[in-house]
């Protein structure tokens, strides 16, 4: 209940400044491999975060370790019959062992080397690629984001009159995540 009560707080804090709602949907793209609760969370502790994993996974997968003093970030994990905390850090937080040598290479977008990729991926889903990368991105948020708007707005009980600004939004949120992930500058209007 803490946790929910925490989390409930931070996402206050997110809806009535603009500027920190554009730093969570960064956090949202950079970590999107994590729930939203675990987003807020992760944008709570550390807004900058790139590639966040627990503390044994960054020891088993890559030869690093949580340097000493930093403080982690909570996580809910919920399962079919119980809620537990976890604690996840940044690789930010993390160095390399002595002695060990793995380089961890954190997925950047290329616009040469996926270009062919990003336009199959449109392309399979009856969309057609853009010149621009930008709109090649919104395409992919209607990919991916469109399949849940109706949903979320039914769960919201988002009134008829307002879905269509409802669904820009959510689209525009969702293209602005996507698009920090790709170090893409989206104008959020």
């Amino acid at each position: 209940m803490i946790f929910h009560n925490f989390l409930e707080l931070v996402k206050q804090d997110v809806l009535q400044s603009e500027a920190e709602y554009l730093k969570l949907l960064k956090v949202v793209g950079n970590n999107q491999r994590y729930d939203f609760r675990s987003q807020l969370s992760i944008y709570d502790r550390n807004p900058e975060a790139t590639a966040c994993a627990k503390f044994d996974y960054w020891r088993e997968h890559f030869n690093r370790t949580v340097m000493r003093g930093q403080k982690s970030i909570p996580i809910l994990r919920t399962t079919a019959h119980m809620k537990k905390v976890d604690y996840i850090f940044d690789i930010g937080q993390t160095v390399q062992e002595i002695g060990m040598s793995m380089r961890v290479n954190l997925w950047r977008f290329d616009k040469e080397v996926h270009r062919d990729v990003l336009k199959e991926m449109i392309e399979n889903e009856g969309y057609e690629e853009r010149e621009s990368t930008l709109e090649n991105i919104f395409s992919l948020s209607r990919l991916y984001g469109d399949e849940k708007i109706d949903s979320l707005m039914n769960e919201l009980r988002i009134a008829d009159e307002d879905r269509i600004s409802f669904t820009k939004f959510v689209r525009d949120s969702i293209s602005y995540a996507v698009a920090s992930r790709f170090k893409a500058d989206y104008p959020m209007r």
